[in-house]
This record gives C-alpha cells, sequence and structure tokens, in this order.
C-alpha cells in the first residue's frame, strides 16, 4: 500500500477571504542585512503576543514561557534570515521576519480539518500576498505565471514551500527547496515541498528539492492538477517518529511510516500523487532512503509518466506504487531499488518499455488487493531481481511481456501465491477490511476476478511459472510468437520460506516463499497454450491442467533427458494437440 487510501475528492483546498490582487512583479532579493521596521514588545514569562501584522525585527528574544501566535483563522511563521524557524525559546540574532498569514484550510475524510502555512499560494495565476510567507522566498524573481532562481527552506516541522491551485498555469525555473522537519500528512500534502491542487498545470525546470522529515514529501499532486518535472533531482531522507507514535492503519491517525506488512520499512516517499492527478517526469532523478519514491495514493484517476529518469532507494522501498485507476508508464527509465520496481494494488497498471531497465535487491513487481490491474513490460526492457521476478499475491492480474529479458537469481519469474500480508489475513479472516485501512482503492461495483493470464512473445527466458493459488482462480499462460522458455510451468504449494509466517520482527521476510510442485489443490487450475514458434523446455517436473501444443510448437526435456507425459495417470504421447486433466510433464535422467 502506498499509504492511507481512498481519500476521496473530500480533501479540498478553501481559500477563504477573497485575496487581495498580487503586485504584477514581486521582487525577492537577499533575506539578510536589512533594518528593522518594528520592535518587539516586553515579552515576559507567561505572556502572549498576538501579532497582527507582519513585523520585522534586527534580532528577537524569546523567553521560556512566552507564547507568540496569530490572530484567530491566522497562522504564524518566523523566518530568521529567510530560513522557516521553529519559535522556540531562544535568541535569534540577523533579520527576524513574524508573517501571520490566512489558514489555508484542509479537510479530508480519513482526519480532522487542520490548516497550511506556505512561502508562496498561488491561485488562479496569482500570488495571494494573506496566504504567502514571501519573507521565506529568497533571491530570484516571483510572478503570477513564473518564478525563477528561488530558494526556500525550512528548518521546522509542517511548513509548505510552494502551493498552487485553482487555474494557475505556472513555471518554475532552477526552484531549491530544502526542507527539513516532519511533515503532517503526507496524504494531503501537509508539509509537502511542492503542493498543487484543482485545475493547476505547474512545471519544474532543473528543480532541487530535498526534504529531511518523516512524511516530509518533496511533490504532492491533487485534485485535478498536473505536474511536469524536467531535469530535476528529489531526494527524500527519513526522520524521527514523535515520542509515543504508535504504528496504525486505517484508525483514524495520521500514519507516519509504511506499513511493515509489505515487508518494507521507512517514513518518508518522495512523491505522491492523489485523486484525479497527472504526473510528468522527463530527465529526473528521484531518490527516496526508504518506504518509496514515486507513489499514488488516495486515487480517483491517476496518471504517472516517467521518461529517461532514475528512479532509486537506499536503505529499503519501492521504485514506484500504482494503486486503483493509476496508470504508471515508464520509457526509457532506470530503476535502482532495494524492495519493489513497482508496487501495483487494484486495478492499477504498471508499463515497462523502451528500454526501461529495473534492478531490485529483491522483487521486481508485486501485485496484491483487489485484482482487475495489469503488467506490460516491453520493446526491449529489461528486469533483474534477487527474489522473485513477479508476484501476484491473491489477486487476478493480466501480465504480458514482450520482446523483454527477464532475469530472477533465484529463478522464479512469475509467481501467484496467498496473500502474506499479515494484517490483511487478520482482517479477511475477520470478515472483510474496514473503510479507509489503506489496503484496498475503494469499493468495488463487482468481486474480482482472480484469473492470472501471462502472455509471452519473442523473449528467451530461463525461470519458472508457478501457480500456488488454485483456490482463488485459473493461471493462463501463453508462449505466443516467438518464445523460447526453460523452466517449470506447474501449480503449486508456497509456503513461508523460514517454515514460519512473517511478524513485525521478521518482516522482510514477507514474500519469500519456498515451493512445491505438484498438481492442482484448489478447485482451479493452471492452462499452458504453445503457438507454432515458440518451444517450452520442461526444466523439472511441471503439472498443468490444460495443455495446448501447436503444430510447429515444442515442448521437450532438457539436454540429457527425457520427457514423460500423463494425462490422469494414463501415459500419453506428446504430440500436437488439445489435452485437459490431471497433466504431468515428467522429467527424467534418460538411459546412458
Amino acid at each position: 500500500m502506498a499509504g492511507r487510501a481512498d481519500m476521496k475528492s473530500a480533501r479540498t483546498l478553501h481559500t477563504g477571504v477573497a485575496a487581495a490582487a498580487a503586485a504584477a512583479l514581486l521582487a525577492l532579493g537577499s533575506a539578510g542585512g536589512a533594518v528593522a521596521d518594528s520592535s518587539a514588545p516586553v515579552l515576559t514569562a507567561g505572556s502572549a503576543w498576538v501579532v497582527e501584522k507582519t513585523t520585522t525585527l534586527a534580532g528577537l528574544s524569546i523567553p521560556p514561557g512566552v507564547h507568540l501566535r496569530a490572530p484567530p483563522g491566522h497562522g504564524l511563521t518566523m523566518t530568521v534570515a529567510g530560513v522557516d524557524t521553529a519559535m522556540a525559546p531562544g535568541a535569534y540574532q540577523g533579520k527576524v521576519v513574524l508573517t501571520p498569514t490566512e489558514d489555508i484550510v484542509v479537510k479530508s475524510a480519513s482526519v480532522a480539518p487542520h490548516a497550511l502555512r506556505t512561502a508562496l499560494y498561488i491561485e488562479d495565476g496569482r500570488i495571494v500576498p494573506e496566504k504567502s510567507v514571501t519573507a521565506a522566498v529568497v533571491g530570484g524573481v516571483v510572478t503570477g505565471t513564473h518564478a525563477s532562481d528561488i530558494s526556500i527552506t525550512s528548518r521546522a516541522e509542517n511548513f509548505n514551500g510552494i502551493i498552487v491551485t485553482g487555474t494557475s498555469r505556472y513555471v518554475f525555473n532552477r526552484l531549491r527547496l530544502d526542507l527539513t522537519g516532519n511533515g503532517g500528512d503526507d496524504t494531503d500534502g501537509f508539509g509537502a515541498g511542492i503542493l498543487t491542487s484543482g485545475h493547476a498545470e505547474v512545471t519544474l525546470d532543473a528543480a532541487k528539492i530535498t526534504t529531511r522529515g518523516a512524511i516530509r514529501t518533496a511533490v504532492f499532486v491533487a485534485g485535478y492538477s498536473t505536474m511536469h518535472i524536467n531535469n530535476s533531482a528529489i531526494e527524500v531522507f527519513p526522520g524521527t517518529l514523535p515520542a509515543g507514535y504508535q504504528e496504525n492503519i486505517g484508525d483514524g491517525r495520521v500514519m507516519m511510516e509504511v506499513p511493515w506488512m509489505l515487508g518494507l520499512s521507512g517514513n518518508v516517499r518522495a512523491t505522491n500523487t492523489v485523486e484525479h492527478g497527472t504526473i510528468y517526469y522527463q530527465h529526473s532523478h528521484i531518490k527516496s532512503h526508504g518506504w518509496g519514491a514515486l507513489s499514488t495514493d488516495g486515487v480517483q484517476v491517476v496518471r504517472l509518466y516517467a521518461d529517461d529518469t532514475l528512479i532509486e532507494n537506499e536503505g529499503a522501498g519501492y521504485g514506484a506504487y500504482a494503486l486503483g485507476d493509476a496508470i504508471d508508464t515508464f520509457r526509457h527509465c532506470r530503476f535502482e531499488v532495494v524492495d519493489y520496481g513497482l508496487i501495483v494494488g487494484g486495478k492499477g497498471t504498471g508499463v515497462f518499455t523502451d528500454g526501461t531497465r529495473v534492478h531490485s535487491q529483491r522483487f521486481g513487481v508485486m501485485l496484491h488487493q483487489g485484482g482487475g490491474g495489469s503488467l506490460i513490460i516491453d520493446k526491449g526492457s529489461q528486469f533483474h531481481t534477487g527474489s522473485t521476478l513477479i508476484e501476484i499475491k491473491g489477486r487476478g492480474a493480466n501480465i504480458a511481456i514482450d520482446g523483454a529479458q527477464l532475469r530472477a537469481d533465484n529463478g522464479v519469474l512469475v509467481q501467484t501465491m496467498d496473500n502474506d500480508d499479515p494484517f490483511m489475513k487478520a482482517m479477511m479472516a475477520k470478515g472483510g477490511m474496514p473503510p479507509g485501512a489503506g489496503l484496498s482503492p475503494g469499493p468495488a461495483a463487482a468481486p474480482p476476478k482472480n484469473d492470472v493470464a501471462v502472455s509471452l512473445s519473442h523473449v528467451r527466458l530461463q525461470g519458472d511459472l508457478l501457480h500456488a493459488q488454485t483456490d482463488l482462480g485459473e493461471m493462463i499462460v501463453a508462449l505466443k510468437s516467438d518464445v523460447t522458455l526453460s523452466g517449470a510451468i506447474s501449480t503449486a504449494v508456497a509456503t513461508p520460506a523460514t517454515g514460519k509466517d512473517p511478524t513485525r520482527a521478521t518482516y522482510r521476510e514477507i514474500g519469500e516463499v519456498r515451493n512445491a510442485l505438484g498438481p492442482a489443490t484448489g478447485q482451479h487450475g493452471l492452462s499452458v497454450s504453445i503457438e507454432s514458434g515458440s518451444e517450452w523446455t520442461v526444466g523439472r517436473t511441471s503439472y498443468l491442467t490444460k495443455l495446448d501444443v501447436a503444430e510447429g510448437a515444442s515442448v521437450r526435456a532438457p539436454a540429457g533427458h527425457a520427457l514423460v507425459m500423463k494425462v490422469n495417470g494414463a501415459d500419453t504421447e506428446l504430440k500436437p494437440g488439445h489435452y485437459v486433466g490431471q497433466i504431468e510433464l515428467g522429467v527424467r535422467a534418460s538411459a546412458g
């Protein structure tokens, strides 16, 4: 799961009082060296200062027990030398600006409404001064349509760098965002580096965005907005969870770390696209330290496109997530990931094309939650994984592999299996998932179809295709045009690799199974069809329920072995034709 799902369209940014028209051009210079235009009142322990208007000081001392706040309906931000800074007791030297701004209220389906603060709030092509902490914008030039060479630095929690909403069309050139401190909620962009919503369309060219903090997302795309990220670098580092924080899923609290039941760890994801958002990455580098790089969540209809982009994580994490009606498309990209290249939830779709290369220390693609999704790997794309290349857990899927190169170091190319997510198993045992649990893309119109269809074309593959969820649906494997496959295609029983169900302490064992090949144990089976010109070398004894061999197709044993076929226990000559029943393709060492 990418995080809390099914946030629906209830999340909205309310503008409140109509903003005054911004200046046509806002020139933003150095934040240091300015002469104070106001004086602070005498602050003593137990006193409070309600800052009614933007106040600039040559320095500020905040004694313990003193409270600074804005008028009702407003938030207060302190910048020191242009840096967003938490208002804690202490002495602050240099230019200090206290800026009260109108609340930007976010309402979501899962948590109480809360107010955002941001350096730049842009709505309908206008800078809104009443909602912008412009003292945190350093250098460059900002207008209602574009900004160049500006930087925003935050050393406090929950501060958004930039918010663009309404019908804005906006371009940022050489933007620099550097945010340290935890975010507030990465399912609604609370504390994100840049947040877009409404029908805004935003372009980042040559941007550099760095965050350090739990759920301090760099990029958040919501509403019907569109984001273009070109020639940019995004990197997020984890933070320290608050004292007393307890992991949670779907109980109304903010989730600040990835659910361990995915076999993952970490507390920050680099980007998140939600609702009806669309995002494009070109010639960029996206890196997360834990959790994930390209996330989708609370999806209505999301489209994610990446071209010639490096997607990376360190320590732990996935490269991308496609949840619900999300389609993630990767062209000529490179993945260097720890745990998963892609996770697909519900009817999500992943497309790897035009020479995309995926190197994962563990899994290639994992599909879970519901069904109906698709996976396409074609046009010279390459996968190299340390463990199973494609895992389908307790669901159906359509998988098409055409003209690709696939290599799994554990020898398993495709594995169906029961979902070994301990939380999911426990909830299903109780009769289903609770609303808002983050494990479902939303209510389905009908029960998902649980058949898994695997289509292979124009490939040379070595490895196994194993079906270990015969209680849920069929596996249908088609060796179409110009396929050479060496390995087992078989029903199987999958059990935890260690012999024990994974727990919180052994979360990295999730997805790791061992297979005992044998006849189907459920009411569904495994069908294999082989078209003319394609060849299956049966790597080890395999068990099927249907086999179609076309004229000109080949099924054989490895060199030095013989292939013996039995159908319903009877020895049967293997030749072109259609076979139904309990089919065993036995591989025996040749005599002599």
